[in-house]
């Protein structure tokens, strides 16, 4: 039986992975079209960058890393706003910094900027939010 601590933070990760593919799914909708190149270049990444890294399982045996590919599909099935989804991750890491690997908050801004650059270049939008992501992300870092 898994000690409550780590029960605890197996949940995070997991929100965590989950609130990374909402920050994935604002990045390659807001120029308005998820090109199919930014789903395989999230595909890519999930399974390169994270699953490989990632030890931590859910209660089924899953890496916990594929929730952000999940919650990524789920965020274009259920037609969350850009702004709502990209807030969403925000939100959770302000609730949560102190308790997160400083590792998987680099590895989100390398996904960001991946996923944007997937499909030709990286255009004014796709720059404008990875740039406000970031600065929120170190005013949230430096505040530690």
């Amino acid at each position: 039986m898994k000690d409550l601590t780590s029960m605890k933070t197996n949940e995070r990760l997991k929100q965590f992975y989950k609130q990374l593919g909402r920050l994935l799914y604002a990045i390659a909708k807001v120029d308005d079209k998820i090109q199919k190149q930014e789903v395989e270049a999230l595909n890519e990444f999930v399974w390169k960058e994270l699953a490989f890294f990632e030890t931590s399982t859910d209660s089924s045996g899953m890496n916990q890393a594929f929730y952000t590919y999940f919650e990524f599909d789920d965020c274009i099935n259920k037609k969350i706003s850009i702004e709502e989804a990209h807030a969403s991750f925000v939100n959770f890491l302000d609730a949560n910094i102190i308790d997160l690997d400083f590792t998987l908050i680099e590895k989100s801004i390398t996904a960001i900027e991946k996923i944007a650059g997937a499909y030709r270049k990286i255009n004014k939008k796709e720059r404008l939010l990875i740039n406000n992501t970031k600065n929120q992300i170190k005013g949230l870092v430096d505040l530690f």
